[in-house]
């Protein structure tokens, strides 16, 4: 046998499909994982999705070409899902669009599909494509999706949808309609010819099917079986597709996994193949690994090309059959032949061109020989933050848990430029292992050998610059141009999910066979943080690089009546990072006027440390109206400045990530009067601004915990308001619902926000309501409003309001509103996008006993952040609104534009 010779440093990450269930830096074993590599490695298939949004994705169809034929697919999101709503947690736009990323590449990393993105930001709900383009120019949309196409080269794309109103949302009807269009663009080198040089050659596909999925009644062409049981998963690819699809939690998009016959329908809609039949996915299209080399090949090429790759068809063929579910290593002659094979003949080819479809199926060809071999990698870095300036222990641990010997076994650290790595560890410095492992510790080998069962560690001191670049999402670094994200010059970067990991080794080694025989393999691994919790056990974080000093500023946003003095505070949480003492001072900045007490205050901060430090505000004489910045800035003893507070994204079933934001809190001063003698109990959802906007506007707000609500301990409140998609994310709520109904009955007022189709199917409401399919929302955030009842409490409280106060709103009126109601409701409101029928469930308000219940589906969690003074003014209203309130303006008569029952 061959030995290998070529090396494949040079790709940026590993291609092909990992198991299911693989953790961040860390590759799956055994069988099943072998086998599902074999499956990859004869022919080159490639299929590229698109959609606009993180779920549009068909989960199915990924996985049972995936997973089940060894095909490269990929999905291409044209955003990252900003602009909906979040189940998880409070977090919106970019913060949502980083939770989305997360949840997609975790899907991703279950069906076995590549992730890539578009420059869109979701603005939000459109209904028509005009809408949509308005933010969305479809030419700077196609270019990206140009690029995503020459970069990833796929023989066949899906679109999820048409292009035509059919699709409904406008979002989706630029994705189908770019879809369409690069399919013939993306190989024209006369359209978008400045992406060459950035790598992306024209490239032509030779299939374009739509998804009939979203479809009713739209003819297939084609029918891909899902549903069938895999015996290397243990399952079907559909039901590995629904576990795929449970990872979008923030959508609430958790799913059974049902047994049984399923399939995924496509319609053909273009293909350059000059076949009619479509008997499947890839009929008609040359899918053979020499079939994607030049041709004729250039002269420069070994002229036994042909022949090579036939001895390496059969090569694998052979590890196939040998492989055994009790012995994997049966099939190591097979692969290490392969390997050897592509590997000889990508060392005689000149680099660039095609060369790379070789180097991509060496890489795939090496791990599934080293995994049938038993060969496990680890890097482990010290910790998970790491600070500009400091430096880290970094291990290479090598386990040869086979039966073949591993021979020059050869580790090698990658890093962005400007960082260092010194062999062996600073002294006094621990290793990132040493608690995982009793005495004595793995040894660093002198002579690269590792035996048969033998464990071998490499160690680096790694030192980051002051100048390294925090590991803030590439697509955040700079300011975007209305809804369209700037991409850094660097075109490596583009498109991906986020930027590859700052620390990873490549570990190049010999195999040695019984019968003298070897191949030289290389692989690549990413360097993760290892730790272990003692209520769930080992987990592992991918590493980041942040600011030594995090500067939080508490709260982010406050309202300040207008006409009002006084004095506020504000709390500076000062967080060490670094595994440094910190010291220094830290200071509040204020708009001209206002005053700070103290002007500065020290700080001083041991590793791992935090510090709450408050500062009291208070403006000339009385608030003036208007927006008023405030900034937290610390300094260390070195002068260095720190003005940024880095949120770490941290949910169980996602990487985490960071989001980086000034350190700054917000001042929007304007008229707004709230009842501070009433007592509000807040029932939070799954996370919104109320309660926080109620108590600076001077109400007194409790956040009401599960005990509380279960017990429906709400004597003590003379108000209830329920946060968004409370009885979605509170089942305590649900229990408790008979005591919320009897509060009011009681006379009390409950506020309920808005909810999805748990809330009329579960009769939660004091009279029927319902919600329909699709629901009644309102996307224009500009839509013309009418006050349908201006002398109700709801208009005539304590803020009198007029439609000025639905100026300014941002993002959409509302959405989730009741489509019909029992005639004990009475909607004082009334709204509609741009061509449609007016809609009155925004704001439904019914008697209710001695008390009041209202329901809105207006987007006041959207409102509140942006500081929109209406939208306070209402909520205020509402929130102190009491049944004797109503019932006298009703006996009064005085029923404005509607009838006020």
């Amino acid at each position: 046998m061959r030995k290998l010779t070529a090396a494949i440093t040079g790709l940026l990450a590993l291609v092909g499909v990992s198991p299911p269930g693989a953790s961040a830096g860390q590759e799956a074993h055994g069988v099943a994982a072998v086998a599902l590599k074999l499956r990859q490695l004869d022919g080159v298939k490639r299929v590229l999705m698109i959609g606009a949004h993180p779920d549009d994705e068909d989960t199915g169809l990924l996985t049972a070409l995936a997973r089940g034929e060894g095909v490269e697919t990929a999905y291409l999101s044209l955003s990252r899902g900003e602009g909906g709503q979040n189940l998880i947690g409070p977090r919106l736009h970019e913060g949502l669009g980083i939770v989305r990323t997360g949840e997609l590449l975790a899907a991703r990393d279950l069906d076995g599909g590549r992730q890539f993105f578009t420059r869109a930001f979701d603005f939000g709900y459109s209904k028509r494509m005009e809408e949509a383009l308005n933010h969305w120019p479809m030419d700077e949309v196609l270019r990206d999706v140009v690029f995503v196409i020459r970069t990833f080269r796929p023989h066949v794309i899906v679109s999820v949808f048409s292009g035509t109103p059919q699709d409904g949302h406008g979002q989706h009807q630029i994705a189908g309609a770019a879809s369409r269009e690069a399919f013939d663009a993306a190989g024209d080198p006369d359209r978008y010819p400045e992406l060459a040089q950035l790598g992306a050659a024209p490239w032509t596909p030779s299939k374009l099917y739509r998804s009939v999925r979203f479809s009713p009644g739209t003819p297939a062409t084609l029918r891909v079986p899902t549903g069938t049981l895999d015996p290397v998963l243990g399952q079907s690819h559909f039901q590995l597709a629904m576990e795929s699809r449970s990872r979008h939690r923030s959508q609430d998009m958790g799913s059974g996994r049902p047994m049984g016959p399923r399939e995924s329908l496509l319609q053909l809609i273009a293909s350059k193949t000059g076949g009619d039949a479509d008997t499947g996915i890839f009929a008609g299209v040359d899918t053979t690994l020499f079939g994607q080399l030049p041709n004729p090949l250039p002269s420069s090429w070994p002229r036994d090309t042909g022949e090579r790759i036939g001895a390496y068809r059969k090569a694998v063929a052979d590890a196939g059959s040998r492989l055994s579910g009790l012995r994997t290593r049966d099939a190591v002659p097979g692969l290490l032949a392969g390997a050897s094979i592509l590997g000889e003949l990508v060392g005689e080819v000149a680099a660039g061109g095609e060369r790379g479809v070789l180097e991509r199926r060496l890489v795939q060809v090496s791990e599934a020989a080293l995994t049938a071999a038993g060969f496990v990698a680890d890097v482990r870095v010290e910790r998970s933050l790491l600070t500009p300036g400091e430096s880290v222990a970094v291990d290479v641990t090598v386990w040869n848990g086979g039966t073949f010997e591993l021979r020059d076994v050869v580790p090698r650290i990658l890093l962005p430029e400007g960082w260092t790595a010194t062999p062996g560890r600073e002294p006094g410095r621990a290793s990132p292992r040493s608690r995982f492992f009793r005495a004595p510790e793995p040894t660093t080998p002198s002579d690269g050998r590792v035996p048969p069962g033998g464990i071998a560690r490499w160690s680096w001191t790694v030192k980051v610059p002051p100048s390294a670049r925090i590991s803030a999402p590439y697509f955040l670094e700079e300011a975007r141009t209305r809804s369209l994200y700037t991409w850094p010059e660097d075109g490596n970067r583009w498109a991906r999910p986020f930027d590859p990991p700052p620390i990873q080794a490549t570990i190049r080694l010999r195999l040695a066979l019984p019968d003298g025989e070897e191949g030289r393999l290389e692989v690549r691994r990413e360097g993760v943080y290892v730790g272990v919790d003692k209520s769930s056990g080992e987990f592992r974080q991918p590493v980041l690089v942040v600011p030594a000093l995090d500067v939080d500023v508490q709260p982010p946003r406050m309202v300040w009546p207008t006409g009002q003095g006084g004095v506020r505070a504000f709390t500076v949480e000062l967080r060490n990072t670094s595994a440094n003492e910190r010291s220094g001072s830290l200071r509040l900045e204020a708009p001209p006027g206002w005053r700070v007490d103290p002007a500065m205050a020290p700080f001083s901060l041991v590793s791992g440390a935090n510090r709450s430090l408050v500062f009291r505000v208070a403006p000339p004489e009385a608030a003036e109206e208007g927006r008023h910045e405030f900034r937290a800035v610390a300094v260390d003893g070195v002068g260095t400045v720190f003005d940024t507070d880095h949120d770490v994204i941290d949910h169980p079933h996602i990487r985490r990530a960071v989001l980086f934001r000034e350190a700054r809190a917000e001042v929007f001063a304007f008229h707004v009067a709230a009842d501070p003698e009433l007592r509000v109990g807040y029932i939070m959802g799954s996370g919104d601004g109320g309660a926080e906007a109620l108590r600076q506007m001077g109400m007194n707000v409790d956040l009401l915990g599960k005990a509380e609500v279960r017990e429906g301990a709400f004597a003590a409140y003379d108000v209830l308001v329920l946060g968004v998609r409370a009885y979605e994310t509170r089942a305590e709520l649900a229990a408790a619902n008979d005591a919320v109904l009897a509060f009011a009955r009681a006379g009390g007022t409950v506020v309920v926000q808005y909810n999805k189709y748990e809330y009329p199917s579960g009769g939660f409401a004091p009279y029927p309501v319902t919600i329909r399919r699709p629901h009644d929302r309102v996307t224009d955030e500009t839509a013309p409003v009418t006050i349908l009842a201006p002398e109700s409490p709801v208009f005539s409280g304590l803020n009198r309001l007029t439609l000025a106060d639905f100026e300014g709103w941002v993002h959409e009126r509302g959405l989730y509103f009741p489509g019909d109601w029992d005639d004990r409701f009475t909607p004082v409101l009334e709204m509609a996008d741009p061509g449609e029928e007016p809609k009155r469930g925004g704001l439904l308000v019914a008697p209710v006993g001695e008390g009041l219940y209202v329901y809105t589906g207006l987007a006041f969690f959207r409102q509140f952040p942006a500081g929109v003074p209406g939208a306070y003014r209402l909520f205020a209203n509402l929130v102190s609104m009491r049944a004797t309130d109503w019932h006298r303006a009703r006996a009064g008569r005085i029923i404005g534009a509607a009838e006020f029952r």
